[in-house]
């Protein structure tokens, strides 16, 4: 007989020593959902160094990666400032297809790159603009080209992590992110230090997180025109701004006014075109829909600038008649008859430029000034706009198609809005239907 035959079984030994838990095993047993909660967390990727030395970056140089070459890098922020109804959404909407399906945008160079398309209103008018410029350019039925149901409010956390959890799940991530407009796409007052800075966060998380180039659709500062309207945050955030321009015959230039670190692109100019969208986009009663798209023009000449030397009062009533009178101009184009013969009431012009907060006392004083200058031409009691000044098309309100005119006009202007009396309430509320 052997020892071991002699030695008392091992379990007699349980109450004088305790026995070592059992191991886990990392190695997930067989079936689909077997082991799914023995799963060790995956390690965090190391953090990169916050500081590189100098003489590594200068030995692996980086060249400008552009997305449309001139005018948009890859993973920067930039702005497209214009007042309403001067084609801003439709000007996105151009370079977004363009990039879509990686085509030049009108003799530019583009990277292809999947595009979102944040649409704060208007998403069916989109859609047909969509349809239009498929018809005119390229087809869109496969492009990885994506429009939003709505606005979404970049700066509420909450709406932020819903997006970000929907792009995650797309098969791309997303090389350019147009917000149509800033308004829309902001929770808060635009004025505001916290709500501005909220948006300009969410727009890095965004580019951070996907490396794509942000541009964001926004109106400018009647204080300081050219400069994006509200906090000041998000100019400091601007790679990149464009600004849009109206001219008479329908004509819009678009600008690159900024260029970080760079030389600023040459303006385009782009008349509007009408398309007859098919047969299956009638309406009810079988009328047939239309739409439209940019088409590229030649650039007009530089505008005249004879409001310069006006006082504040003055160029704010000359911005009141422009408006009133290109409100005449459309219904006359709409009744069939010649819009040059638009004239208004001087008694309207005076009720609504006190109605817009114009002390009017010294109503007859500007009229005369104005019209010395010739910006303006009064016959009795009407006022029409002098040559000098006239605004043809150069401003819609809100429901309202634009007129699509493709001729470009040897004469220009530009539009100037006032300093005084402007609130930011009171550019709010512009129809994506139209822009």
């Amino acid at each position: 007989m052997t020892w071991a035959d002699e030695s008392p079984p091992l379990d007699a030994y349980d109450d004088d020593f305790e026995q070592p838990a059992p191991r886990l095993s990392v190695v997930p047993a067989a079936g689909p959902s077997a082991g799914a909660g023995d799963a060790l967390p995956e390690p965090e990727a190391p953090r990169p160094p916050l500081f590189t030395r100098i003489g590594e970056l200068l030995a692996h140089p980086q060249p400008v990666d552009w997305l449309v070459k001139g005018w948009l890098e890859r993973d920067t922020t930039a702005a497209l400032i214009a007042e309403p109804g001067r084609g801003k959404s439709f000007a996105a909407l151009d370079m977004a297809c363009c990039v879509a399906l990686g085509r030049d945008w009108h003799g530019i160079p583009t990277k292809q790159a999947p595009v979102l398309f944040l649409a704060g209103e208007g998403r069916a008018a989109m859609v047909r603009r969509a349809c239009a410029w498929s018809i005119v350019y390229e087809s869109l039925s496969t492009a990885p080209l994506h429009l939003s149901s709505g606005a979404v409010a970049l700066n509420e956390p909450d709406a932020l992590g819903i997006m970000q959890a929907e792009i995650d799940a797309m098969p791309e991530p997303p090389g350019f992110l147009i917000v149509d407009t800033l308004q829309r796409g902001l929770s808060g007052d635009e004025n505001s230090a916290e709500a501005m800075n909220g948006f300009v966060a969410a727009l890095d998380t965004l580019r951070q997180r996907y490396h794509c180039t942000c541009l964001v659709i926004h109106h400018p500062s009647k204080a300081t025109p050219g400069e994006p309207r509200g906090h000041s945050a998000l100019k400091g955030a601007i790679d990149t701004m464009a600004t849009l321009e109206a001219r008479e015959g329908g004509v819009i230039v678009l600008i690159n006014s900024k260029q970080r670190g760079g030389d600023t692109a040459r303006p385009l100019a782009f008349g509007f075109s009408t398309v007859e969208l098919p047969p299956a986009w009638s309406d009810e009663d079988g009328n047939p829909s239309e739409s439209a798209v940019l088409a590229p023009c030649d650039l007009p000449n530089a505008p005249a600038r004879p409001e310069k030397g006006l006082g504040d009062k003055q160029r704010l009533a000359l911005s009141i008649l422009k408006r009133l009178v290109a409100e005449h101009e459309r219904n006359l184009l709409q009744a069939g008859r010649d819009a040059k013969a638009a004239k208004v009431q001087l008694a309207d012009w005076r009720k609504t430029a006190k109605e817009e907060g114009l002390d009017v006392r010294n109503f007859s004083r500007w009229t005369a000034a104005l019209e010395d200058k010739q910006l303006i031409a009064i016959d009795g009691v009407f006022v029409s706009l002098g040559n000098s000044s006239h605004s043809s098309y150069s401003s819609f309100e809100e429901n309202e198609e634009p007129p699509f005119y493709s001729s470009p006009s040897s004469h220009a202007f530009r539009s100037e809005e006032s300093e005084e009396g402007a609130t930011s309430g009171d550019e709010e509320g512009e129809n994506y239907e139209d822009f």
